[in-house]
């Protein structure tokens, strides 16, 4: 009796308590994508050390109906939203009203957790980066905690601190299309902090994190952000272009997935702008007409821009009517 009691106080404890409030989520993230698996209680121990505040989770979520059937794919927040502003207030007069305040809806943001990860680097970047040349003591295989040395140092602006990614080439990126070299896809190996430098191209970094295994020779280049908020813009102008790779060597992908476009910077593309996914126009032949016909561009799904390079972009589906694929056309949403 004493335990049956004991286990309701506790548990209406704990719904009092995730009633009142969530506190910061681990690592500043605002926003997660279900796994396979999750659950809420899971979810709030990871970001919130306390998986009674599951209730509370729910509850700045009301798109979930049944807390017990998440599903993979949707995005959770882990912050509640700021209550809603007034848009105008008014201050009666005799026939007149005043204005005082006008409150801009906020612009559409849209939340991303794997920042630097996106696994490209444009051509014109190459040069910037660094390779891992030892460790000490020297091994093969490096892990979390190991120390090692980077060609990287006092030329290169780098200071004790800066954290870098580490990674591999995979594979050279060409456009479908032109047969142009655009860039290279990476595999992300884990993530160094630079312990001290050491000279004009040379410091000492230790191995935070590691994602898969690490050899000398690995390249590093300037870690980017773990969150990112994307502000969602239009563009002013017309522009087109194509997906010319995918991040998971996938032929076909769908939402979420991360697509490489051969427009970027120059073009004046910017973080957040959005882009309409196509068919190209294709030829089919008439015989009626006894000629060929142009069958036109099928919208397949929307974009947004997450980075930018010199001539290119990294971008993550929003959304997919059909499956989406290399050469596939993006037209720049005004």
């Amino acid at each position: 009796m004493r335990l049956k009691s004991a286990l309701i106080a506790l548990l209406l404890g704990g719904m009092a308590f995730a009633q009142g409030g969530l506190p910061e989520p681990k690592g500043g993230v605002t926003v997660y994508v279900i796994r396979p698996g999750d659950t809420l209680w899971d979810i709030s121990k990871k970001f919130f050390n306390n998986p009674l505040l599951w209730p509370r989770l729910w509850q700045i979520n009301p798109f979930i109906d049944n807390p017990n059937l998440i599903y993979p794919g949707e995005v959770l927040s882990l912050k509640p939203r700021p209550p809603a502003l007034p848009v105008v207030k008014i201050t009666p007069q005799a026939e007149t009203v005043s204005l005082e305040e006008v409150a801009e809806p906020p612009p559409p943001v849209f939340y991303y957790s794997r920042g630097g990860h996106e696994g490209f680097i444009a051509a014109d970047e190459w040069e910037h980066m660094g390779t891992i040349l030892s460790s000490e003591p020297p091994k093969i295989l490096l892990g979390e905690g190991d120390t090692l040395y980077v060609n990287v140092g006092w030329d290169d602006g780098v200071m004790s601190g800066d954290k870098f990614t580490v990674f591999r080439t995979s594979k050279v990126v060409l456009n479908p299309l032109t047969g142009k070299r655009v860039g290279y896809k990476v595999a992300i190996l884990g993530e160094v902090e630079i312990a001290e430098v050491l000279g004009k191209k040379m410091s000492s970094a230790k191995i935070t994190q590691s994602y898969r295994e690490i050899t000398r020779g690995a390249r590093v280049r300037p870690a980017g952000p773990v969150v990112k908020e994307v502000v969602l813009k239009k563009g002013t102008e017309r522009l087109d272009g194509i997906i010319v790779e995918t991040l998971n060597n996938i032929e076909l992908s769908g939402q979420w997935d991360i697509v490489y476009i051969d427009v970027g910077e120059a073009d004046g593309v910017v973080p957040g702008n959005t882009f309409s996914i196509y068919t190209l126009p294709r030829k089919v032949f008439d015989p009626d007409a006894g000629t060929t016909a142009t069958i036109p561009p099928a919208l397949k799904g929307k974009l947004v821009v997450l980075n930018v390079h010199t001539d290119t972009a990294t971008g993550i589906i929003l959304q997919s009517s059909r499956q989406i694929e290399k050469g596939d056309m993006v037209s720049l949403d005004l």
